[in-house]
């Protein structure tokens, strides 16, 4: 999602580009962990892989934006299952049940819920072990809890675990993840390209954007400026959120659609309002935009 917005004597028309989300329901692989950061530790365990063993990805480990499935493999103890990845409610695993439990991931990286080993029985992913996958690099980090075999690493000096991508989950016939559209409205019965808040932000938009489509105060778009000396240098603020990162772009003109990045690159979230500045020769007759971006969700 783009919030675009031009800055040229004193005159702020904002305009919301209108771009495609790239969300076409696919088959994805059986593992997103990465090839060679895929240990986790348990002093009472050894090493645990989180693609699922030498010829095992197809069952491998998959971290999700709502929810994580698949299996790690464990020389010592066999598989542990992080569920099904379908939960009961289509949304997250309530972990209440033997068919509906798994390992839930919070939209800020934060993992919870309970992974299932036969051999070994439940492995907590709980709030003092801090379990957590970087949104940004993929790295997870803290520990997960067995009652029976102790702390898990999930990230230490040897080896850690990495996912090289987070995957949606699975996805309405509008392109759009299920879990998204029933936590926003209930049902998936949804025009993907419908503006329900009148903000300007389709719901396509909103999901990219990470803001709330039934809230028209929720929108990705530039909200102040300001010019240094002589206009040599530019600085905006705009609406944000925890769960996406930032590119600032500019362009001289909207014919040749030519955009560069500012040359801050990727920049997180401060909150629900982000500013940053940089050198621009000629920022008081530039075109700036703010594109949203979830980095390792395809």
């Amino acid at each position: 999602m783009i919030s675009l917005m031009k800055i040229q004597q004193a005159i702020l028309p904002a305009i919301v580009l209108i771009s495609a989300c790239g969300l076409e329901p696919s088959a994805f692989a059986g593992t997103t962990i990465d090839a060679v950061n895929r240990y986790a530790w348990g002093a009472n365990l050894g090493w645990m892989d989180w693609t699922g063993g030498t010829g095992e990805t197809a069952t491998g480990a998959v971290i999700g934006e709502y929810v994580c499935s698949g299996y790690i493999y464990s020389a010592n103890v066999g598989w542990i299952n992080l569920g099904s990845g379908f939960p009961a409610d289509q949304i997250q695993y309530q972990n209440n049940s033997a068919t509906d439990f798994g390992v839930n991931q919070d939209g800020l990286g934060n993992l919870s819920g309970y992974a299932y080993g036969a051999n070994i029985g439940w492995i907590n992913f709980e709030t003092n072990g801090a379990p957590k996958v970087n949104l940004l690099t993929g790295q997870l980090s803290g520990y997960a809890w067995s009652a029976n075999c102790g702390w898990i690493s999930l990230s230490n000096s040897m080896a850690y675990v990495q996912t090289d991508t987070i995957q949606p989950g699975a996805l309405a016939p509008d392109g759009l993840p299920i879990a998204w559209l029933l936590i926003n409205f209930g049902t998936t019965n949804v025009n993907a390209n419908a503006d329900p808040d009148h903000d300007g932000m389709s719901n396509a938009q909103e999901y990219e954007a990470g803001t709330d489509p039934n809230n028209a105060a929720s929108v990705l778009k530039i909200t102040a400026f300001s010019f240094g000396s002589r206009g040599t240098s530019a600085a905006l603020t705009w609406n944000s959120v925890p769960t996406r990162y930032y590119y600032l772009q500019k362009t001289t003109n909207l014919v040749t659609n030519n955009w560069a990045d500012s040359g801050l690159g990727l920049i997180p979230p401060a909150g629900s309002s982000t500013s940053d500045n940089f050198t621009d020769s000629k920022a008081p007759s530039r075109f700036y935009r703010i594109e949203a971006v979830r980095p390792l969700i395809p």
